[in-house]
């Protein structure tokens, strides 16, 4: 499972490096702590990180608030505004750029946790619907588990099976059952490298340690494959190498 990449945008260092601190020890992933607006946005287009925090009132030209709009223009992502402002107008301010949480300073611990996963959770329940058990963002996608969405990048699925409507996500470590098919599922993510070698069963391409006409072996997951399906693969790798 893939850790939540935040970007923290920030011109207090030692704020800064506080929330990074509480970040990561409530398991998420500091992608880069930035203190220009115009800085932050190329990280945003190099890191592209899950979510953003960044300050209301940042020094320079460019605040927070135009960061917010650059946001909203070329990458719609969530984002949570930090301030040490409580007045009406800032707040009224970021209420107009509908951001996915504020944040008061300092931030405390609980506080940080509970606006990052309510805004993931917004977000993620935006980009799908309520009932959904899938959402895709980017090169990763989230699904509905014990009432929260996990994040799995889509580089760290070994294999896919599928079970009529229903489809079992086989990563390293752990399996995910989510209520999709096999053509539904491969349609949303839209990514070549994952290529069927059985009626149920699809491979993630760049994962695969060997194979023979009836068996492609995953890390230490054995797939079946059927001997049509050969030729595919071969042509696969030939394409991706």
């Amino acid at each position: 499972m893939s850790k939540i990449k935040i970007l923290i945008v920030e011109d207090e260092m030692i704020i800064a490096e506080s929330i990074s601190d509480m970040l990561e020890e409530l398991g998420y992933e500091v992608t880069e702590i930035c203190i220009r607006a115009t800085e932050a946005l190329k990280a945003i287009e190099r890191e592209m990180p899950d979510l953003a925090l960044f300050d209301i009132q940042l020094k320079g030209e460019e605040t927070g608030l135009w960061l917010a709009e650059q946001i909203r223009e070329r990458r719609d992502f969530p984002f949570v505004f930090l301030t040490s402002y409580g007045d009406k107008k800032t707040i009224d301010q970021a209420v107009n750029l509908s951001p996915y949480g504020y944040l008061l300073k300092p931030v405390e611990k609980g506080h940080l946790y509970s606006a990052v996963e309510v805004a993931i959770k917004i977000f993620t329940e935006q980009a799908g619907d309520e009932e959904s058990e899938m959402v895709v963002v980017r090169d990763s996608f989230f699904v509905k588990e014990d009432y929260q969405y996990v994040k799995i990048s889509l580089d760290d699925i070994c294999y896919l099976k599928s079970d009529n409507n229903y489809l079992e996500i086989y990563t390293p470590t752990k399996r995910h059952i989510i209520r999709s098919t096999l053509k539904d599922f491969l349609s949303q993510i839209g990514d070549k490298k994952f290529i069927q070698v059985h009626r149920s069963y699809v491979v993630n391409a760049l994962k695969i340690d060997s194979f023979n006409s009836s068996m492609v072996q995953v890390g230490a997951y054995e797939v079946p494959m059927v001997k049509k399906y050969k030729d595919v693969l071969v042509k696969v790798f030939n394409t991706i190498a």
